[in-house]
């Protein structure tokens, strides 16, 4: 009786070496594609968190500022108020909004300390003086595919005086 050996050939072999790289290479592919989208994502999320914190803070400081000092240069793209961060009528603090053409970010000057919002990212900033209303609206690269996103910020002066 002859004993007969069984085993795999070479063609079975090489095609489920083939098989298994092309799973592998497709694995691969979508994880790096996903691990790309998640930084995009990641990286979008920042900067509308900035943009959001930026239009927070200067709705924040319009309402405690002193409505009859909030002054808008259009033409300068910037806008200047006096904010009581407390209850007290004395220590008013110069906050100054600007839009910066060279670094398309937004600078903020509060008390001659600068701090700059957004450099590189800011498309188009307008603010207008329709009394009584106060309207700034900036336009932000969220640096993806050319997607943007508007903020708009609507304040109506207080008429205390």
């Amino acid at each position: 009786m002859k004993r007969v050996l069984k085993g795999f050939t070479l063609i079975e072999i090489i095609a489920v070496v083939a098989i298994v790289g092309i799973i592998v290479v497709a694995l691969y592919s979508f994880f790096i594609n996903n691990f790309k989208v998640v930084q995009e994502e990641a990286k979008i999320a920042q900067i509308e968190s900035q943009a959001k914190r930026l239009e927070d803070t200067i709705k924040q400081w319009l309402q405690m500022a002193d409505q009859q000092n909030i002054l808008v240069y259009p033409l300068s793209k910037r806008i200047d108020m006096i904010v009581y961060e407390d209850n007290s009528a004395v220590s008013g603090i110069a906050i100054s909004i600007t839009f910066e053409p060279s670094t398309k970010g937004i600078r903020i000057t509060k008390n001659g300390n600068i701090t700059s919002f957004l450099d590189g990212k800011i498309i188009n900033f307008d603010v207008e003086d329709v009394t009584p209303q106060i309207k700034i609206q900036y336009t932000v690269d969220l640096g993806i595919r050319g997607k943007t996103r508007t903020y708009k910020i609507v304040y109506t002066r207080r008429y205390d005086w």
